[in-house]
């Protein structure tokens, strides 16, 4: 322990002598802001030095070396063949491109001209009629018009058509099928005459003189809006939305011999059975089953009694009972 202590205190001294005389040495020529250099025990390490990464050298990529002037001149064949095989490829990827253009190009302005358009199912309104509204016409390009577009405005513009479908029969003919409103709905307007809609409730008139035949009346409704080709509105929207119900069954279940339907509330609803027959069916909650048991109820009082009129109540599948008039 006393050599070790020795010599820590000779490297002291050591070390301040050189900073002495390094002091001194500034002091004569002028300080530069230097500092004595270090001095490291043998148990000291070195600062680790920074290491500068080397750039890997890219290989060049040698050439191949040929034995003989065959083998080169072969090489040099397959090159260029290669080469004009690859000219050869991209030059008809371009001809098919170009050939690809220019028949869309004629497509949409030389050919496929509208030539014909037929129209058919029509029966409420006139193929001129249909003409004059449908926004295709003869020389119209066949790709470029919108299908949807005009079937939306025939049964938009034409109410009494329920449907419009249109299709392209090439290479230049337009065939447009009607379908015409299946069942026609009316409310009376109080001023003799009536305002008709689909079972989609799409209005069709708004002052038709009359009901048509087999058209079916709604009854205690009060219109709010009836905009043409537009949906009917009515003041009371619960009362709307039970008649939907109603006209949906009608409509499913392909019902005939009915006359007139009205709405009250949730829990009353009737449908009229040829202008005598009242089928009270109190909520909306199994319609089906309560129209098919009112419907045999009536086959069977007709049996007996065709003209009996009254109120058939059948509120519940168990319960059918008629009160005649």
């Amino acid at each position: 322990m006393k050599k070790k202590d020795l010599s820590n205190r000779q490297s002291r001294q050591s070390d301040t002598r050189r900073q002495d005389e390094f002091n001194s040495l500034n002091s004569s020529l002028g300080s530069f802001g230097l500092e004595p250099p270090k001095r490291y025990r043998p148990d000291q390490q070195l600062p680790e030095q920074p290491q500068h990464r080397t750039k890997k050298r890219t290989k060049e990529k040698a050439e191949p070396v040929y034995r003989t002037r065959e083998e080169r001149q072969q090489a040099l064949n397959k090159k260029r063949k290669h080469n004009k095989l690859l000219r050869r490829i991209i030059l008809c990827a371009a001809l098919v491109i170009g050939i690809i253009a220019v028949v869309i190009v004629l497509s949409l302005t030389v050919l496929f001209k509208i030539n014909t358009i037929t129209i058919k199912g029509n029966e409420t309104y006139s193929k001129k009629e249909i003409t004059a509204v449908l926004p295709i016409a003869k020389n119209d390009n066949l790709f470029v018009s919108d299908l949807e577009a005009a079937e939306e405005k025939l049964e938009e513009n034409l109410p009494y058509i329920y449907d419009a479908a249109i299709s392209r029969k090439f290479p230049s003919t337009i065939i447009v099928t009607i379908t015409e409103t299946p069942t026609v709905y009316g409310i009376a307007n109080g001023e003799d005459s009536f305002t008709l809609f689909d079972d989609r409730f799409k209005v069709l008139d708004t002052k038709a003189a009359g009901m048509p035949e087999n058209g079916i009346l709604i009854q205690q409704a009060e219109i709010a809006a009836a905009p043409l080709g537009k949906t009917l509105e009515l003041t009371d929207e619960k009362m709307l939305e039970n008649l939907k119900q109603l006209t949906d069954a009608v409509k499913r279940l392909k019902l005939e011999n009915i006359t007139a339907l009205y709405s009250l509330d949730i829990n009353n609803n009737y449908m009229v059975y040829d202008n005598r027959i009242t089928y009270k069916l109190g909520t909306l909650e199994n319609l089906d089953n309560k129209i098919y048991s009112a419907l045999t109820a009536t086959e069977r009082l007709n049996e007996s009694n065709p003209q009996a009129e009254g109120t058939m109540t059948v509120t519940n599948d168990k319960q059918i009972y008629f009160t005649e008039n």
